[in-house]
């Protein structure tokens, strides 16, 4: 897969906590070199194609920090329309909770309950570079990357619906907060319809370690 392209967007402050963007996205994509057997999905798309993909973004985001939040919620839904080659609406709801359970009386040591859910659904004609899927560092740890996406003939094709969740309790191990440890459980599916099948359904425990750097 190649791409060329690039973004531009526009946002604006409603309220301290609320914002909105609307943004377009325009890119050449290039699928080529093809698994053999070749699944219908990867076939369609294969050569070039055009991709165009406007978007409006609303968010609600009440978080103390955005890069290690400790309380607050962010609360976001994304609209987008793509068009060129291919044709398809998509929409995602984003949610982000962070709960403080516990802190030392200077407001260190901060202990977190973090819970996270991310629900997308995209149409029935979005070509394969394009739909959701699953596996990763950022979606469901403990698998490889879009390892936890549907499969068509041996190739990861993944879905037209996504339904990822995250618990995670973050703690402090270093007095100075520089390293945190955290206990987590990725949980959630991708398919290629509105139906979850439970045979599907993953679910990822772990632990992982954080690292501030001033």
């Amino acid at each position: 897969e190649e791409r060329i392209g690039g973004r531009v967007s526009f946002g604006y402050m409603l309220t301290p906590d609320l914002s909105t963007s609307l943004g377009m996205r325009g890119e050449d994509v290039k699928i080529f070199n093809p698994t053999v057997p070749t699944p219908p999905e990867l076939q369609r798309v294969l050569g070039n194609s055009a991709l165009f993909v406007g978007s409006w973004n609303i968010v609600h985001d009440t978080r103390d920090s955005p890069f290690l939040p400790t309380q607050g919620h962010r609360l976001s839904l994304e609209l987008e329309e793509g068009f060129g080659t291919f044709n398809f609406p998509r929409a995602i709801v984003g949610w982000r909770q962070h709960f403080l359970v516990y802190e030392r009386p200077d407001g260190s040591g901060r202990q977190v309950i973090n819970l996270l859910n991310d629900t997308g659904f995209t149409g029935a004609n979005t070509p394969i570079y394009e739909n959701f899927f699953a596996g990763g560092y950022n979606t469901i740890r403990g698998f490889y990357f879009r390892g936890a996406s549907p499969l068509d003939m041996g190739v990861q094709v993944g879905g037209t619906f996504e339904f990822l969740n995250t618990v995670e309790y973050m703690f402090p191990i270093t007095p100075a907060d520089a390293l945190r440890g955290v206990v987590f459980c990725d949980f959630g599916t991708v398919e290629r319809s509105t139906e979850i099948k439970w045979e599907d359904f993953r679910i990822a425990p772990g632990f992982g370690l954080r690292v501030t750097i001033p």
